[in-house]
């Protein structure tokens, strides 16, 4: 995640039918890494199955999960020990079931009409005794609390949301989107800037008045960052050009991101590295010389160079790892029965 696409959003299904029998916990686990962060997961009770229906947007990802009963957990060992790009944040509409979640010394309920946040930064547990159902938004954390505005805190987590007024409007469009994104996908596509400005404003809806970040400072350096984004590919892309482009002083796009502890340049290198990882996990048949081009390194040698260097490996070892832990990757449309 984490750039403006220019393509649909990558479509991807899965599901416990797919994995050999005795094999369904196993398939269940590279499923959850897949689809989210690397977790430790445990069936309560035989016969499980389960099945996530995955989009892979831009600056988001949009699921629907269906599961039996099964206990989660994420430790502090397990984060220490994962290789995740950037931190998470889960809103999960809860559509059929329950699943209890906790996190940050406390515990919320998610039932039926209700929404419920968790932060893959920190540890968490999700407990559910029976089959459940919920769409699940995945938004960049830091991204979601700077395009608001909002100091990043732990006030959202672990707690019940009603799904009523202004939040229930935006639960609503996310689910919708959900059933849809599949069977029309050029329509998901072109409704992701709305997603995303949507997906942020959930940040804003549920925090209550408290000390914020400087707003016209965090609101720019998003709109920065949504240039960058944009305009990844080209090699020329410079600080200034990205002043120019959004009518600021080169001293005034400088200062928004020493205040975050990376320069600009350093910010568009981590943009760009962050696409290729992205382009290498999900599209595993594009030839690197046309990731090179797609993510605006002026060519292979650069490319391979600031990829080794930041990732510790070259592009193609990341690429036959990335496929090995996401193997099996079939497809199934057939939902899971209860």
């Amino acid at each position: 995640m984490g750039q403006e696409s220019t393509s649909l959003p990558r479509l991807t299904s899965f599901s416990t039918r797919n994995a050999p029998r005795g094999d369904e916990v196993d398939y269940w686990r590279q499923i959850r890494r897949e689809a989210y962060v690397s977790v430790r997961t445990d069936p309560v009770g035989a016969g499980f199955g389960g099945e996530i229906r995955l989009g892979q947007y831009a600056d988001f990802r949009l699921s629907t999960k269906r599961a039996r009963a099964e206990e989660v957990r994420r430790s502090r060992s397990d984060i220490a020990q994962a290789h995740d790009e950037q931190d998470y944040l889960y809103f999960l509409f809860q559509t059929r079931g329950t699943l209890l979640v906790e996190q940050a010394g406390r515990a919320a309920l998610a039932s039926p009409g209700s929404l419920v946040i968790y932060d893959s930064a920190s540890p968490f547990a999700l407990r559910a005794r029976d089959y459940y159902e919920q769409v699940v938004l995945e938004l960049p954390a830091d991204d979601a609390f700077a395009r608001v505005g909002a100091s990043r805190s732990n006030y959202l987590l672990a707690k019940t949301f009603d799904c009523d007024g202004a939040v229930g409007a935006v639960a609503a469009f996310f689910k919708s989107l959900a059933r849809s994104q599949a069977g029309d996908p050029v329509g998901a596509h072109r409704l992701e800037p709305q997603a995303s400005a949507l997906g942020a404003s959930l940040v804003d809806l549920l925090s209550p008045a408290r000390p914020r970040v400087d707003a016209p400072d965090a609101l720019r350096r998003s709109e920065a960052l949504t240039f960058m984004r944009t305009h990844l590919a080209d090699p020329d892309l410079d600080a200034e050009s990205i002043a120019d482009g959004l009518h600021l002083s080169r001293r005034t796009l400088f200062r928004l991101f020493e205040e975050t502890g990376e320069s600009v340049m350093g910010r568009l290198r981590t943009l760009r590295l962050e696409r290729a990882r992205l382009v290498l996990r999900t599209q595993p048949d594009k030839p690197i010389s046309a990731i090179t081009l797609e993510t605006g390194f002026s060519g292979p040698v650069q490319f391979y160079r600031a990829f080794r260097t930041t990732v510790g490996m070259t592009p193609g070892e990341y690429r036959e790892l990335a496929a090995l832990e996401a193997a099996p990757t079939e497809i199934d449309q057939d939902p899971v029965h209860e």
